[in-house]
């Protein structure tokens, strides 16, 4: 959260008049610090003891579970521009700086060109995870509510006429919009990741509508999905996916998972068409797994993973059947780095992977039995588009990849 008024100080008294949890010397209160993913705790000698900035976000942890956290001092009445940073990761962890309601698409609007995205990102102290919100995603920003953003400019905006009465809709819906809430639980921990599906989407990025997960800090355990078109690998919670294309898209999942442990999938499936069966595919195993109806659940024991290349999605009308042209078309090749590229997505059997510079000389050619995901080495390569060309026991396909 942060100061809804102008001039509020902090110091040792302060965590102390305000029951703040102790840890050592630390108090709980923290400022994130952009370049490096890190908090920097206020100290009880008040060593960095300061004042708290308007727009700017801190991270306050009282010593019980009740009681208020008081800030006094002027009201913001005019335009408040929080410096940020872009550096590093270039998540900065703002706040609404008014004593009243603000609405995070309005915000997000204003902000299109000093941000990587129309996204936000909120804390939820039930599933103890970073929640995306997009600008098509709209609530009501309580005051004082801290939320990150990822920087693209030095600023940002939050307008004095953007405030509004109202009360927080966090977590409220009431869409009629075709979606797909995929979830797993590993027995103590909860994550999601939604697909919907609109009109005007695209298979690519569509900003304000897909939002990617929370990486300004350690996640060991998560699901998300890639997109369908320019994959870069980029972990999406949220993804807009054209209803027109309702079956014939398949879409990635992607896990993250710490240690050997047994993973359940289930699924909430709102209003699609009532003929649609959506199915879960675990390509490793070979096997498909309705999950929109009643009770269903997929199980598996899974090894430490990060990334997609297993897990699919499938949207259909009929019993699953995929065919050899679709399996390719859901491979995805992208560049992890100038020295690897990262091929996702493969069925299990024998693949041969050759890479051939613009001029058609080949400088690549790996064969390996794969499990879902193969990272392949690159020699040291000149600038330039490349092609990677992917030959599997279901057929082949050619990727472009630009080396910078």
């Amino acid at each position: 959260m942060g100061s809804p008024v102008a001039s509020e100080t902090y110091d040792n008294a302060y965590a102390n008049d305000n029951s703040l949890a102790t840890s050592g010397t630390k108090r709980g209160l923290a400022a994130y610090n952009t370049s490096s993913d890190t908090w920097t705790y206020l100290e009880d000698n008040d060593s960095n003891a300061g004042a708290f900035a308007s727009g700017i976000g801190y991270s306050l942890k009282r010593a019980s579970t009740t009681g208020a956290v008081s800030f006094i001092g002027t009201i913001n009445t005019a335009d408040v521009t929080p410096s940020v940073v872009a550096a590093g990761n270039g998540f900065n962890l703002v706040s609404n700086p008014y004593t009243s309601y603000i609405n995070s698409g309005a915000f997000l609007t204003e902000n299109t060109a000093n941000l990587v995205s129309e996204t936000i990102w909120l804390w939820d102290p039930i599933s103890e995870n970073y929640q995306t919100k997009v600008t098509l995603d709209a609530f009501a920003l309580a005051p004082g509510q801290g939320f990150f953003v990822k920087a693209s400019g030095a600023s940002v905006n939050f307008l004095e006429s953007n405030q509004a009465s109202g009360t927080d809709t966090f977590q409220k819906s009431s869409s009629t919009r075709p979606e797909i809430k995929l979830m797993i639980t590993n027995g103590s921990l909860n994550r999601f990741a939604k697909l919907y599906y609109l009109d005007n989407a695209t298979t690519g990025f569509d900003n304000g509508c897909d939002g990617a997960t929370f990486t300004g800090g350690v996640n060991s355990f998560d699901i998300y999905t890639n997109l369908l078109e320019n994959n870069q690998g980029e972990s999406y919670q949220l993804q807009a996916l054209p209803y027109k294309d309702l079956e014939s898209m398949i879409i990635p999942l992607g896990l993250i998972t710490s240690a050997i442990e047994e993973i359940t999938f289930t699924a909430d499936v709102m209003n699609l068409p009532p003929d649609i069966k959506v199915f879960l595919e675990d390509r490793l195993q070979n096997t498909f797994t309705r999950l929109d109806q009643e009770n269903t659940k997929y199980e598996v024991t899974l090894a430490e993973t990060n990334g997609a290349g297993r897990f699919f999605i499938h949207t259909t009308q009929s019993v699953l059947s995929v065919s050899s042209d679709a399996l390719l078309t859901s491979i995805s090749v992208y560049k992890l780095d100038n020295s690897k590229i990262r091929i996702a997505g493969l069925s299990q059997g024998e693949t041969t992977v050759k890479l051939f510079n613009i001029l058609g000389k080949q400088v690549v050619n790996t064969s390996f039995s794969t499990n879902g995901v193969n990272d392949i080495s690159l020699p040291k390569l000149a600038r330039g588009v490349y092609i990677v060309n992917v030959n599997t026991e279901t057929g082949q396909l050619n990727k472009k990849i630009i080396i910078e």
